[in-house]
């Protein structure tokens, strides 16, 4: 027996030793050490451990406030995880209310000589930062980083909007090791909890409740008529209340996984939102906070900053008059007043559906946010006689909302109804044209506001197919070369995209992104048109050469149809899928070859003709290939119809992009003669 307790003292001894100290400060030298992370060694950085615990505290003649305590603790495997020594905490204000930080500590951890060293962190790594009326950001950033640091950091969000909670992230990019979630809620406060729908992840949450008891104690002083006072006594009382606990425990939480053609990875992160329903205070009725998306819609159009900024027309009539002068088709009004916006207001980069600067000085000055230019787009829309109407929406990094909720928009742009069909439009983007928005706004669904206080959901992916299409013309010469000709059209979100990839470029990086993955080839004679036309396609062309283009054996040449447009690996490799696929939008790529051949060949064999489809044509390959008069003509056709698919769909989807390979691999064979 006495062996027995001997060896449990000794198993809880080596265990402690072993077991890893969370506690602030208690970093070890093991963990600075460690050079990759022991389930992900592709991984740039870890979340050791993190700590949240949100609670409501009761402050005498105040009433309750909301504090957030976080801990975190992050390992740095690489200098491409180095952005994880800079946090940002996004803090929310509200006239003469605003969530303030306090007691940020932090620590970098390094070894140097063998041994474990740290650094503070100091006030200069903190700063503040104005992002508009309604937001600020606390930015820590840690010092001494090395490749191998540990950091670690503390702080505390006091903030006095007790009716709402932040979201709570429980996945990242990176791995979590480990996870402590509490949440202590007032019996008074009835919160509905969600978790992130499209998470694949399990959260198990254990309840608790305890009484909590709170003294309330002042002074209180008699005085006589000549107000001297003559007595004081304490005044001590107290009230109880039941607190409800929840927790969440949970350790060895996989990093987001990136796959290819994902609309936005971190749409698909664990995480806990909590939607206030009603309170229940004993000394009053019972107030409900649940709402609707129709209210929600009606107090942001009720809000000063968003409806009375749509009906202020004086300040840009005497302009607009002139903007429309001989314009009296809706399409021609339209496109002259989103092209008179967009030349007129630039964005700042800061999103928002309530009015920054305010549309009279975004005008006036040149600049504002999202909501400075699309509220005042909308204005002049309808002051021309249009159906023009606001569009709430979300953009990608603000998520998908779960539930009514005026924190689920952060964006807002302008709409107009012409021949039964909603355009969307957004003056903050460059290279916008009336039907496009930029990428960070085409996120599934917008919430369309009119007048009356009616709204509905509007889609925000185009139904309509970009297009893009390339004209190949070779000539094979004798010794083997190749000469030819490029000819690429690119039209809808093509165009918007190239614009955005290729504009500005120095003509060295340009032609170094041509020459990407098409061989040896030398690339000259470039010619682009349409470029700062927005509402045209664009037109590219160029010479080259290639030297590589084709093979040889005995008196045989063999070649790919596509050349080195043809496509030869999958993008979907993976087993199995986690996300759904999601194509950004409808497109059809086209691809048409025109070949020469060389005096002294024939054809021998051609691929087979062939068309292959997926998802009652959702998506669609065809190949085309012709033979004669000493020419070929190759003709290929991609399509894409359905731009979403789930992951129960992976495999067809991949095994259609495995058969497009096997055809364009397939080679055409050219036989020497005479």
């Amino acid at each position: 027996m006495k062996n027995c307790i001997l060896l449990v003292f000794f198993i809880l001894f080596i265990t402690n030793i072993n077991a890893q100290d969370y506690k602030y400060g208690k970093v070890s030298k093991k963990e600075v050490l460690e050079s990759s992370h022991p389930t992900n060694p592709e991984a740039d950085a870890a979340i050791l451990f993190k700590s949240s615990k949100t609670y409501y505290d009761y402050v005498k003649n105040q009433g309750f406030i909301l504090t957030t305590e976080v801990h975190e603790r992050v390992k740095i495997y690489n200098k491409d995880g180095f952005d994880w020594a800079t946090k940002e905490i996004s803090l929310y204000t509200s006239g003469s209310d605003d969530e303030k930080v306090i007691g940020v500590k932090g620590e970098t951890y390094n070894v140097e000589k063998g041994k474990l060293v740290s650094q503070k962190l100091s006030k200069d790594g903190i700063f503040t930062e104005k992002v508009n009326k309604y937001r600020n950001k606390e930015k820590i950033t840690m010092p001494a980083l090395k490749e191998g640091s540990v950091i670690e950091y503390k702080y505390t969000i006091i903030s006095p909007f007790i009716f709402s909670i932040d979201k709570i992230q429980l996945q990242y990019s990176i791995p979590l090791d480990k996870l402590e979630v509490t949440v202590k809620l007032p019996e008074y406060f009835i919160f509905k909890k969600h978790f992130n729908p499209k998470s694949t992840l399990q959260f198990p949450i254990k309840e608790s409740s305890k009484n909590v008891t709170q003294n309330n104690s002042e002074i209180v002083r008699e005085s006589d008529s000549r107000g001297w006072v003559t007595n004081s006594r304490s005044n001590n009382s107290k009230f109880v209340y039941k607190e409800n606990i929840f927790t969440i425990e949970k350790e060895d939480i996989p990093a987001l996984k990136n796959e290819e053609y994902v609309d936005y990875l971190k749409n698909y992160a664990a995480f806990l939102s909590w939607e206030l329903l009603y309170t229940r205070f004993p000394s009053g009725a019972i107030e409900n906070y649940s709402e609707t998306w129709d209210n929600v819609v009606d107090k942001i159009y009720k809000n000063p900053e968003f409806g009375k900024e749509l009906s202020d027309t004086k300040y840009f009539d005497d302009d607009l008059e002139e903007v429309l002068k001989g314009k009296s088709l809706p399409k021609d009004k339209m496109d002259a007043i989103f092209h008179f916006v967009k030349e007129k207001v630039k964005w700042n980069n800061y999103v928002g559906y309530y009015a920054d600067n305010g549309v009279r000085d975004a005008y006036k000055e040149g600049n504002g946010n999202i909501a400075d230019i699309n509220l005042m787009l909308t204005s002049m829309l309808k002051y021309a006689g249009l159906d023009a109407n606001p569009i709430l929406l979300s953009t990608k990094d603000n998520g998908i909302p779960i539930y009514p909720t005026r924190t689920g928009f952060n964006y807002v742009v302008a709409s107009v109804k012409l021949n039964n069909k909603t355009i969307l439009l957004d003056a903050s983007d460059k290279y916008n044209i009336p039907g496009m928005l930029p990428d960070h706004a085409r996120n599934w669904l917008g919430r369309l506001v009119k007048e009356d206080g009616t709204s509905e959901w509007v889609d925000l992916i185009s139904k309509e197919a970009s297009e893009y299409r390339t004209i190949l013309k070779i000539e094979i010469e004798e010794d083997l070369n190749i000469n030819g000709k490029v000819t690429n059209i690119f039209d809808g979100y093509y165009a918007k995209d190239y614009r955005d990839n290729f504009m500005g470029l120095s003509e060295e990086d340009y032609i170094r992104k041509l020459e990407d993955e098409k061989g040896n080839i030398v690339i000259s004679n470039i010619e682009n048109k349409n470029t700062t036309s927005l509402d045209k396609p664009i037109n590219e062309s160029y010479d080259f050469q290639l030297s590589n283009g084709l093979e040889k054996i005995g008196d045989n040449i063999y070649m790919k149809p596509l050349f080195f447009l043809t496509k030869e690996t999958n993008p979907f490799k993976a087993s199995e899928r986690i996300y759904p696929i999601f194509f950004k939008y409808p497109s059809v790529i086209y691809n048409t070859v025109f070949v020469k051949l060389p005096e002294s060949y024939e054809v021998e064999s051609l691929p087979e003709s062939s068309k292959i489809s997926v998802n009652d044509n959702g998506a669609m390959f065809k190949l085309v290939v012709i033979a004669g008069g000493g020419y070929l003509k190759i003709d290929s056709v991609l399509q894409i119809n359905t731009i979403l698919y789930l992951p129960n769909e992976y495999d067809t989807l991949k095994e259609f992009y495995n058969q497009i390979i096997q055809k364009n691999l397939e080679t055409i064979v050219l036989k020497k003669v005479g």
